[in-house]
């Protein structure tokens, strides 16, 4: 999965973005400013509303018949959530809200689903190096300090199974069901997007440096 486009809080910069009434009470717009240009960082909290998908497109390999659809279609935000929640708590304490809830501090994570297509595992089986039946998975995804009541990161991503073959990976799903592996990998790369190191590059302890 990769981020596409993203629109970051900056000085003096307003958003025209509208707010749930769900998650600010009282509010007449966001306002997005930081100081000098640094972004949000270390919330205090993290809390996840499952993702918009009644206006998604939803298709490929995503059930075992037709009728199961609509169910697959409207447990996929809980799905994501739940992969959302187990990542994003390496940041901070994390929790997925309820439809009656609202976040009272920290950051409010929260989007639209575009586009979840499982694509065809037959055709992965066969033509999957050259890109036949690749899963393909597009969202939106919004950042909120609830504190400030302003949003500070937006974002868009796009990814899924591309070029995989019929053996698969641990990131990909081969002839399995290939949405599940594009969610987790989906909510791996928000963490990592909103993470300052997530790879813990340089970090070192006890070691002595010639001056």
């Amino acid at each position: 999965m990769y981020v596409t486009k993203t629109d970051v809080a900056t000085p003096g910069g307003r958003s025209v973005a509208a707010i749930d009434a769900k998650d600010f009470y009282g509010s007449k717009g966001v306002h997005m400013i930081t100081n000098c240009g640094v972004g949000a960082y270390e919330p205090k909290a993290i809390y996840i509303r499952p993702f918009c998908i009644d206006t998604a497109v939803f298709r490929g390999d995503e059930a075992l018949s037709d009728g199961e659809m609509p169910i697959r279609k409207a447990l996929a935000p809980v799905e994501f959530a739940k992969d959302l929640k187990e990542q994003l708590e390496k940041i901070a304490p994390a929790r997925i809200l309820k439809d009656t809830e609202a976040p009272r501090t920290g950051w409010l994570v929260d989007g639209t689903f575009t586009l979840v297509d499982g694509g065809n595992p037959y055709a992965r089986f066969f033509l999957g190096d050259l890109g036949a039946g690749q899963s393909e998975l597009v969202l939106h995804v919004r950042i909120t300090d609830v504190d400030r009541g302003m949003v500070v990161y937006e974002f868009d991503m796009a990814g899924g199974s591309r070029f995989q073959g019929r053996h698969g990976t641990v990131r990909a799903s081969g002839l399995g069901r290939a949405t599940h592996f594009d969610l987790v990998n989906t909510a791996e790369r928000i963490y990592i997007t909103l993470s300052t190191n997530p790879y813990h590059y340089g970090e070192r302890a006890n070691i002595s440096l010639p001056e």
